[in-house]
């Protein structure tokens, strides 16, 4: 999700080595070395081939998890906001299963496990409990977070998808709410819940969408002023974020690892979302408002199948 928190982490002790211009992780094509943004240690490249943007030096899944299990993390006023807003998240959660009524008939969900990747403390999970009768299951890396969803009465686990036990398999429904940006090897991420999927099983993804005019106009910003000042910068492009799809590329990734894309779209960040004063809410608001015109808007959403008969 945009606008995410700084954390203060120590990405070198676990980064991928910065020897060449490295590969996008998408389409494997060589990055350029020219930078789209600069970012303190790192900075994003752009896909000449499929359009999406890289951080390098990459960090490894390691480093990744330990930006994630982090209390500054935890505890950002982003976060809070999110959770905090009850009736909000009863919105949100309609708006998503919703979404999956392209791929499912939503009444037959009553009494299946939906597995939710990157819980956090399990409110979505809870509130779609609640209000469609799933079975919450839950997985995250924050133990703190872990902690606050078995409290809730979800059952959850602190670890990453690849390290999951085997009973966590056989879903129909699994989501993966702004959490793609975050891994290491997207297409690896994406073979490991096609696995955890029964041949037809569906998966919600949302992640953010690099062709809108906000981060186009964070991209000109850059250019212009040298990445400086660098918090800026960090709030747009959090270092948590370190891989960024256009529909297009996400779509390549999607097919790669095995998965028909039912269906494909975008969406604004509603402005109760966005965890900034109004200084830079109305620029925002302003730019998704010409994204909407366009239909390049700030967030993209996808519903795919895992297919019946594997190729």
């Amino acid at each position: 999700m945009s606008f995410q928190p700084i954390c203060s982490t120590e990405q070198q002790d676990a980064t991928a080595p910065a020897s060449g211009p490295g590969r996008c992780t998408i389409c494997h094509a060589v990055l350029p070395v020219e930078q789209v943004v600069r970012l303190g240690e790192s900075s994003l490249h752009a896909c000449h081939s499929c359009g999406s943007w890289t951080c390098l030096p990459r960090p490894n899944a390691h480093a990744q998890a330990k930006i994630h299990d982090n209390t500054d993390y935890f505890d950002h006023p982003y976060f809070k906001l999110r959770r905090a807003i009850a009736p909000r998240q009863r919105q949100r959660c309609h708006e998503v299963i919703g979404r999956l009524s392209c791929a499912l008939d939503i009444s037959s969900l009553r009494g299946e496990r939906l597995l939710d990747i990157g819980c956090d403390t399990g409110i979505f999970l809870k509130v779609a409990q609640e209000e469609f009768g799933i079975v919450p299951v839950g997985i995250d890396v924050s133990q703190r977070a872990v902690r606050a969803a078995l409290n809730r009465g979800v059952e959850a686990f602190g670890l990453r998808i690849e390290e999951a036990p085997a009973e966590l398999a056989g879903f129909r429904l699994v989501t993966a709410i702004d959490l793609i940006e975050h891994v290491p090897d997207p297409g690896a991420f994406l073979q490991q819940v096609r696995e955890r999927l029964r041949p037809g099983g569906v998966l919600y993804l949302e992640t953010p969408n690099i062709r809108s005019a906000v981060y186009r106009f964070g991209r000109w910003l850059s250019s212009a002023t040298g990445g400086r000042p660098a918090q800026l910068f960090e709030r747009l492009f959090p270092p948590q974020h370190i891989q960024y799809f256009t529909p297009e590329s996400l779509r390549v990734l999607a097919h790669n690892a095995g998965f028909d894309v039912v269906r494909l779209g975008t969406r604004v960040l509603p402005s109760a979302d966005i965890a900034a004063g109004w200084a830079a809410r109305i620029p925002i608001s302003a730019l998704q408002a010409f994204d909407t015109i366009f239909k390049s808007e700030i967030l993209i959403w996808t519903v795919l199948r895992r297919r019946v008969q594997e190729v």
